[in-house]
């Protein structure tokens, strides 16, 4: 399990505390529509490592394959549409970094991308753009 920490000394300067999982899929169930709707909108203001992005993500390529399955094209172009709807600010840059890095694996390896894949550039992109280092206070 994971730590809801990473040390006292990041809790006092930051606040810093991570969301227990447990209490993720029961946050993200009380809106569970929308986290199975491909083009819902996503913004977690304090996204962290992406302890909530990255169960969205999962939810919404699961809606993908269910809907686009059988189409390998429709499939990688509905999987970057969900992703193109996740949006996050994190005030610490090594978390914003593993955050990114977290989602970007979780969707290369669900379509099957290697580096060299456009899909997978595309991603990067996205990833760099919608998922940004700064205070979502200011």
């Amino acid at each position: 399990m994971a730590s809801i920490i990473k040390s006292k000394q990041r809790v006092a300067d930051h606040g810093e505390v991570f969301t227990p999982p447990w209490l993720v899929e029961a946050m993200l169930d009380l809106v569970k529509p929308e986290t199975e709707r491909i083009d819902s909108r996503f913004l977690e203001p304090a996204c962290g490592d992406g302890n909530f992005l990255v169960p969205v993500l999962q939810r919404k390529l699961a809606a993908v394959d269910a809907k686009y399955g059988k189409s390998a094209f429709e499939r990688r172009h509905y999987a970057l549409l969900g992703l193109m709807c996740i949006y996050g600010i994190e005030l610490l840059a090594d978390n914003i970094a593993e955050c990114r890095t977290n989602l970007l694996k979780l969707f290369s390896a669900h379509l099957g991308l290697e580096n060299s894949d456009d899909l997978f550039g595309a991603a990067v992109h996205v990833l760099s753009v919608n998922l940004v280092h700064g205070d979502a206070m200011r």
